[in-house]
């Protein structure tokens, strides 16, 4: 097999088996090619390739080994110091980081220097001549957290979600099969748990660890049409938030040890590209829920994006009631509106069992079920990057009962003729304006829009029922009144609340 080395100017995009194209790409990666004939078979080759400081995650990619010409390759890379795995001939598409690699391969620290590909050619056809490309990919920050870095679904929509959700790398206990002993809980069953709920995608937020990282990425191919997306919960003595979408260490320790205070731990997570969500703050703090409630000293939420406005673990312990009114998650965040923060509403169930979760048989007691609450996100596609993005739009609803697929609820103002926004979105206002808008409403037939302006509800009196299956209820706010923020959320007749939704923002 004769390789050569591309130079950079040269350089292609890490490319699919079987592609026939090829795109620019970075000028960091690197691409060998060449040819294999008869004469090869039963030979390796090793493939020399430097890796540079500062990698958190390569992607080897090779074109060649896809046997549609009888031609069969062995792989197995090195680093500097050892062996990192190895991948037989059903592996053209090799994924190594620090938390996680791509199975049969281990995960760990990427060093910088002379790493190695080395390719068995096991078998090829007499008088064949086949073209092989290999072509190393790096990547580091923001760019290296994701599990899946395609989209399993393109095109704009709303996609449902967990945000919140544990596995016994950190807390999680179920009962083990067949000797029904508590154990930590298996990650796949967290996974599974949401393929069974129809989620589109789903969060696993173990305290502070990244052990479960490696088991997501294992399972995520399993769960094909399931987007799987790392993440942390942050747990500290002053309150606990999550970090969505991440695999690289965030300090965790807040004090002289680690982290200075909390907005340091919020800082070292921005390269990462993650979405801070602050979890639970309404709980209050004591020996039952350590550091459950948010009291960090100076906290600066301009570094914030979400907040946890639904948590199932308190539904879980009132009955399956979601907290509401004065004390609850929502009123917390309220506050914060009130004060021009942007920040998006979110829900996660907290699931600690991801098989039982019911009082009496769980170990862990009442549990909401992974998928309730339902973050629906509205995404240009289902991916990592997608999801992360629609969650700092603010286009974003929380299904509280997450068993309704069909369910929208979509916001919408204008302020004169030329100022318009979407639900998430800032609404410029000049004086005398009036606004008008129109919440959307589908799958929730019969029940009630309840629209809350700056905090009152002002549709309280009048009952303006949603009728039919897709519905559009209009609303108008007189130029006279002052908004700094509006938002519409969903009740039963009986002012159960099944729908929250998140704000438009208005400026003059």
């Amino acid at each position: 097999m004769r390789l050569r080395r591309i130079a950079a100017a040269l350089i292609v995009a890490p490319l699919p088996v079987c592609a026939q194209t090829t795109a620019p790409a970075s000028s960091q990666d690197v691409v060998i090619s060449g040819v294999m004939r008869d004469s090869d078979r039963g030979s390796y080759r090793e493939l020399p390739f430097d890796v540079p400081a500062g990698v958190t995650r390569l992607t080897i990619d090779v074109q060649g080994a896809d046997h549609k010409d009888g031609t069969y390759l062995v792989l197995s890379v090195y680093d500097p110091t050892r062996e990192r795995g190895w991948g037989g001939a059903i592996k053209p598409h090799i994924v190594i980081a620090e938390t996680f690699a791509s199975t049969s391969y281990l995960p760990g620290p990427l060093p910088a220097g002379r790493w190695r590909l080395s390719i068995a050619v096991a078998s090829i056809r007499p008088a064949t001549v086949s073209p092989c490309t290999v072509t190393v990919h790096f990547d580091r920050g923001a760019a290296a957290q994701a599990i899946t870095t395609t989209a399993l679904k393109t095109g704009a929509g709303w996609y449902r979600g967990d945000f919140h959700t544990h596995t016994g790398q950190s807390d999680a206990v179920c009962r083990s099969e067949p000797g029904r002993n508590p154990v930590p809980c298996p990650v796949y069953f967290t996974l599974k748990a949401a393929r069974d709920h129809q989620l589109d995608f789903v969060t696993v937020t173990d305290h502070n660890v990244r052990s479960q990282v490696a088991a997501l990425a294992n399972l995520a191919p399993f769960f094909d049409n399931l987007l799987v997306i790392p993440g942390r919960e942050m747990t500290t003595q002053y309150g606990h938030f999550n970090l969505l979408g991440i695999t690289d260490f965030v300090e965790y320790r807040l004090g002289v040890v680690g982290a200075p205070n909390i907005n340091a731990m919020f800082d070292g997570a921005r390269g990462t590209g993650a979405v801070i969500s602050i979890n639970h703050p309404e709980i209050p703090t004591n020996e039952n829920c350590l550091g459950c409630g948010w009291s960090a000293p100076d906290t600066d939420y301009t570094r914030v994006g979400a907040i946890e406005v639904a948590n199932g673990g308190i539904a879980a312990d009132h009955g399956s009631a979601f907290d509401d009114g004065a004390g609850s998650g929502t009123a917390w965040w309220e506050k914060l509106l009130d004060r021009g923060y942007h920040l998006t509403g979110i829900g996660g169930s907290d699931n600690h069992d991801a098989i039982d979760g019911h009082a009496g048989s769980s170990p862990v007691g009442a549990q909401s079920p992974v998928g309730t609450p339902t973050t629906v996100v509205y995404a240009s596609e289902l991916s990592q990057a997608g999801i992360l993005a629609g969650v700092r739009s603010g286009r974003v609803f929380i299904d509280l009962e997450g068993a309704h697929p069909g369910r929208v609820l979509d916001l919408t103002a204008s302020a004169g003729a030329r100022s318009t926004a979407v639900m998430g979105g800032t609404l410029r206002r000049r004086p005398g304006q009036a606004i008008r808008g129109t919440v959307r409403v589908a799958g929730a037939d019969g029940d009630v829009v309840d629209l809350i302006v700056d905090g009152r509800h002002i549709l309280r009196g009048q009952r303006r029922y949603v009728v039919g299956s897709d519905a559009r209820i209009t609303f108008d706010i007189p130029a006279r009144d002052n908004v700094r923020w509006l938002r519409a959320d969903v009740r039963t007749p009986d002012g159960k609340r099944v729908l929250i939704g998140n704000p438009i923002y208005v400026v003059r």
